[in-house]
């Protein structure tokens, strides 16, 4: 499933949105390399590029919260802190040699439905608090 880039996803801090949008092609790599059959050496690079993006990313984002003073810290760190638990155990499912159908289908789950709601939801929120300060891009 391609996912789009909306303006409606943006949070109004260019590199939070940015980041996001980097997010969107790899997800979109994947779809792409699954319809050519592709998908094993597609989904150990998104792994990998998850891996370094999931710290740095989210890092990026409670480094805001941090600096603002964003009242909500907490929740939005908890949200990081699940999907970061929830993507360990996809790699430690393909890192064991778990069907691919397996990992694909939770990964789908995991990086389309919990990003664009995360994005949509708890990230907007935040864009929105930055606004407020002057801090957006």
């Amino acid at each position: 499933m391609q996912l789009q880039w909306t303006r409606d996803l943006s949070v109004g801090v260019e590199e939070i949105d940015s980041q996001h949008r980097e997010l969107f092609r790899k997800i979109n790599e994947l779809d792409g390399a699954i319809k050519q059959g592709r998908a094993k050496d597609e989904i150990i690079r998104l792994v990998a590029f998850l891996d370094d993006y999931v710290g740095s990313h989210f890092g990026t984002e409670e480094r805001y919260m941090t600096a603002y003073g964003y009242p909500d810290y907490l929740y939005h760190k908890k949200k990081h802190e699940w999907f970061t638990e929830e993507f360990s155990c996809i790699k430690g499912k393909l890192e064991t040699g778990a069907p691919l159908v397996e990992i694909i289908g939770l990964s789908n789950n995991l990086l389309i439905t919990w990003f664009s709601n995360h994005i949509r939801t708890t990230d907007k929120a935040l864009g929105g608090f930055l606004a407020s300060k002057n801090k957006g891009a």
